[in-house]
């Protein structure tokens, strides 16, 4: 016997055996009292989250005008003039006035009365994508074009949930969530929508219980052969999309019962993707596996989607992972978003802070000089995703041009 031998016999071994009790007395206890000190130190629940404000620069930026138009219209339309902040410091706006501001003077075509909003999946089989922040910032961006946007968590993690400024689980029950209309209790799903610190855009939250969603949907199958389940999410929007010009909706990071519910509700998909070749391999799996499940139901080959995109998330610049771009850009061709998101430690930082991209005008989140962003780091982050969701907003009024088309040719 050597001498290590003799150290471990002496070390005392360690029940570390535990039950599903524990897990949930113990483990998760402890968990979730942790998170609820963090929440208290980073999102702030206790209040909300606060919207950022904005200068007349950016205002100027937003409507594509310059401060002397601006000055004009100011008095010419009676609209915002900002507070000050201080002796000779520039006047800043509050979000609702940077959105009043924005609608005043946006040539965007509008969604006319009776012409339904659109709905976007951001859909994905594997997590840590950066799927969730692309779809809230993307739904906040869109507002920033003068749009009134539903966000739907749709997932039982609640990550979007928590980027609107609301706590899965603490703050939010099964009844808040789209459980209710899963059961059949209810119909249509504005039971569920609430406000959110960002103005113009409003949220249907998610919680761990919606997990239940993916046994109460075969159980009811079983029941009714005749259930239409991948109907359910579409239904209970329907009557929503005369109230808003678009539902972005997260999905689980799964091809769940969920996630084909909201896949067979949307007009567009947009797949975040790094170019890792993993993530390539589970993309390519996704797609065969969502079109041989949605071409079983019926009137499928009646479904059409206005778009779907791929967009490059989480990109490093090393030669691995230019060749996996190379790949996904053969694979999609022109179905690939021309921009894609870097890779960044300040984005990361961000999102750790339960803050996004639109949330500041510089993501200062951290004394460590590796997670401060200048100006230009943030552009970079930044323009991608005003670049999708410009595009997503052209195909927002291509779909409403069509509609009015079909029904005065009807």
């Amino acid at each position: 016997m050597t001498a290590n031998d003799l150290l471990i016999s002496k070390v005392p071994e360690i029940d570390q055996s535990v039950s599903i009790q524990e897990i949930r007395d113990q483990i998760a206890g402890r968990a979730l009292d942790m998170l609820d000190q963090v929440r208290a130190t980073m999102l702030e629940p206790y209040p909300r989250k606060h919207p950022p404000t904005f200068t007349a620069t950016n205002i100027a930026s937003f409507c594509g005008i310059d401060k002397n138009r601006m000055k004009y219209l100011t008095t010419k339309l009676g609209l915002p003039t900002g507070t000050q902040t201080g002796t000779g410091r520039a006047k800043i706006f509050t979000l609702e006035e940077t959105i009043t501001w924005i609608k005043a003077t946006s040539g965007r075509t509008q969604r006319q009365e009776g012409v339904p909003g659109r709905v976007i999946a951001f859909a994905n089989f594997k997590g840590g994508v950066a799927k969730t922040s692309t779809s809230v910032s993307v739904a906040q961006r869109l507002t920033l074009l003068g749009r009134k946007v539903l966000l739907v968590d749709s997932d039982p993690q609640g990550s979007a949930t928590q980027l609107c400024g609301y706590a899965p689980d603490a703050e939010i029950s099964d009844a808040d969530t789209l459980l209710p209309l899963i059961y059949g209790d209810e119909t249509t799903l504005h039971y569920a929508v609430r406000e959110t610190y960002w103005k113009n855009l409003d949220l249907i939250p998610s919680c761990n219980a919606l997990q239940d969603a993916e046994f109460s949907i075969p159980a009811q199958l079983l029941e009714n052969s005749r259930f239409e389940f991948w109907n359910i999410i579409r239904d209970g929007l329907e009557p929503l999309l005369q109230e808003y010009d678009a539902v972005v909706i997260d999905t689980p990071p799964a091809l769940s019962y969920l996630t084909t519910n909201v896949l067979m509700a949307a007009n567009g998909i947009v797949m975040p993707l790094p170019p890792e070749a993993l993530d390539f391999a589970s993309s390519t799996q996704f797609w065969q596996m969502f079109g041989e499940i949605g071409s079983k139901f019926p009137a499928a080959n009646e479904k059409r989607y206005d778009f779907v995109s791929i967009f490059m998330t989480k990109v490093r610049p090393f030669d691995a992972a230019k060749g996996v771009q190379g790949w996904i850009r053969k694979a999609y061709g022109e179905r690939v978003f021309p921009l894609h998101v870097p890779d960044s430690k300040v984005q990361a930082a961000a999102l750790g802070a339960l803050a996004t991209v639109y949330d500041q005008k510089r993501l200062d989140v951290d004394a460590d000089a590796d997670t401060r962003m200048s100006g230009e780091q943030y552009e970079r982050l930044k323009a991608p995703l005003d670049a999708l969701a410009e595009y997503i907003d052209d195909q927002l009024v291509n779909a409403w041009s069509k509609e009015i088309e079909n029904e005065q040719t009807a």
